[in-house]
């Protein structure tokens, strides 16, 4: 059976690239993303985006070896009505990657990245009704900037139109205030937008981000996730749809949406495929428009998680829970924001939260709702402060007591004061690791011998992220370097070293990180801790002593992980000091 002449003419372009060494042949023998059932841009921006070709020598290639003239962003200018782009779908554009940036009495001029891609030629040609079409071969980067430039040419509500949802996704709400008659019209007139709004959560929900950010620039708007502690971009749109979208985040969380000057804090409530989903939704004014920042808050994954998910050595482990089962004194956990403090407080509550005992938090904000807890939402702005809070709790018969954090001297001596008097409280500190927290709760006030015999014990913590199972690949350390870092003979000959890919593959989004775990740095107050704090001894005294006492740090803790081959040194690098 004869060869379909289009997949015969695409493997013979390839050919030609490899003998010209555009493409090395050991990066296409057996290569799933480069086969003839793929779609031949498809296949150039896989090997673009995987630096595995030069965008400007594959250029050079369609110009050199095949006759095409190339495009150059000085001299072609963009010369087409916004009517014509209407018979055209901008999501087919950016699929094919190509662009009429030209047209004029039915001559048609396209900027494109694979120039072969006939099929995709005769139907613009047919959608624009061209009698005759000029191809110009540009670079990927030139294309999406053409793609850029020519959006704002395009309607929003067409633009955003052809986006698909894959997850179904409910919006709650949160307050049953109603929405004023002339913003529910502009919500039903605006359906791409809701579409729009709600594939951006929907998509950072099912990647596992914690936070969206929403960008404005000068020619694009921006959206990033964070997933695992780290920012990528996932999607770029055209500007014309900022105040739109933005508009629309902001009736979602019943912000004010003529209020453009100042920055606005508010909460979307939302089911993405079942799940409840909380978003704490943050506006700031800037230079290009409002920049948009949601927290993900998913309640289903704080309240299913349990301290043995957390990382935990198994000693460290038995630590824990004497101090979180002791009838009073003070447990701090202690991180800079983002090291996952608020997880390992709420695991420690779901631990105690019985019907025997009386668990009170004062919080803010209150990041997920627990069934059988009292949980109270501090409002400054109207006196309901950590310590007015507190001192309302100590009237409340509580067992347990959880401060979100200690910020000032007032909240940091009732809290003690509380630990002392037959109740055990958690909070948290912003401190760079444990034996640091005591000389903080010292600076802010707090009498030496009250925080010797209150505080139980210090958590320090901080996330790192975990190798990717998929593509993990054994490390070939020298055992001189290993012994550097800190690792026994005994160390080197029992653990499993690995490191991550720097490609990564499609489980992990091509970063060779997948998912993240703690580490932690466990100091139990005990009577040498406790007079060293009393005689002002300094910091280093005290970690000093807690590490004879079996403290480890961070840094050994997070040696343990990549003994273990969770992590690699270039993560604990990355997050921790040695």
């Amino acid at each position: 059976m004869e060869q379909d002449p289009t997949k015969k003419r695409v493997f013979l372009v390839l050919r030609k690239m490899v003998d010209e060494g555009i493409i090395p042949v050991e990066k296409v023998r057996g290569n799933p993303n480069i086969t003839p059932n793929k779609h031949f841009t498809d296949v150039l921006v896989y090997l673009i985006n995987e630096g595995i070709a030069n965008q400007e020598q594959v250029k050079e290639f369609f110009v050199k070896f095949l006759g095409y003239k190339p495009f150059n962003s000085e001299i072609h200018k963009i010369n087409i009505d916004k009517e014509i782009l209407k018979n055209i779908s901008y999501s087919f554009l950016q699929k094919r990657k190509l662009v009429p940036f030209d047209y004029s009495n039915g001559y048609l001029r396209l900027a494109m990245l694979n120039p072969t891609d006939k099929e995709s030629i005769n139907q613009l040609k047919f959608n624009l009704n061209a009698r005759n079409v000029e191809v110009l071969v540009a670079t990927l980067k030139e294309i999406e900037e053409l793609l850029r430039s020519i959006s704002v040419l395009i309607p929003a509500k067409e633009l955003l139109s052809e986006l698909d949802i894959e997850a179904e996704v409910v919006e709650e709400q949160i307050h049953e205030e109603k929405t004023s008659e002339e913003l529910l019209r502009a919500e039903a007139e605006e359906t791409p937008i809701v579409k729009a709004s709600r594939l951006i959560i929907s998509n950072a929900v099912i990647q596992g981000a914690s936070d969206i950010h929403i960008e404005p620039f000068e020619k694009e708007l921006r959206i990033r996730y964070r997933i695992d502690g780290i920012l990528r971009t996932v999607q770029k749109f055209p500007v014309s749809i900022k105040d739109a979208l933005v508009s629309r985040y902001k009736i979602m969380s019943n912000l004010d949406i003529s209020e453009k000057r100042i920055p606005q804090d508010g909460r979307i409530r939302i089911s993405v495929n079942g799940r409840r989903i909380d978003l704490r939704v943050s506006t700031l004014p800037t230079v290009y428009g409002e920049k948009v920042v949601m927290r993900i808050q998913d309640a289903e994954s704080y309240l299913s998680v349990k301290l043995e998910d957390l990382g935990f050595e198994p000693d460290d482990l038995v630590k824990i829970r004497e101090a979180i089962y002791s009838p009073w004194g003070m447990v701090l956990v202690t991180g800079p924001t983002g090291s996952g403090k608020t997880t390992t407080l709420y695991a420690a509550l779901m631990e105690r939260n019985k019907e025997d005992v009386n668990i009170m938090t004062a919080e803010d904000p209150v990041e997920v709702s627990i069934a059988g807890i009292n949980q109270v939402q501090i409002k400054e702005e109207i006196g309901l402060t950590f310590a007015a809070a507190l001192r309302a709790f100590l009237r409340q018969d509580p067992d347990i007591i959880l401060i979100g954090e200690i910020r000032d001297r007032e909240t940091a001596e009732i809290g003690v004061k509380a630990a002392l008097t037959g109740h055990l409280v958690f909070s948290t500190l912003h401190t760079n690791d444990a034996p640091s927290s005591i000389t903080r709760l010292v600076d802010i006030g707090v009498e030496k011998f009250l925080v010797s015999t209150a505080v139980n014990m210090i958590v320090a913590q901080r996330l790192i992220r975990k190798l990717c199972n998929n593509c993990k690949q054994p490390a070939n350390y020298d055992k001189e370097f290993l012994k550097g870092l800190g690792f026994s003979d005994d160390d080197i000959e029992n653990g499993q070293f690995f490191v991550h890919n720097p490609k990564g593959c499609e489980k992990c989004g091509h970063t060779g990180y997948k998912g993240r775990t703690a580490v932690h740095e466990i100091l139990k107050v005990d009577e040498n801790i406790r007079k060293a704090i009393i005689n002002d001894r300094p910091v280093d005294d005290i970690r000093e002593i807690a590490i004879k006492n079996g403290m480890r740090t961070l840094y050994q803790d997070g040696l343990i992980k990549m003994k273990k081959g969770l992590t690699d040194i270039a993560e604990i690098e990355r997050v921790l000091m040695k």
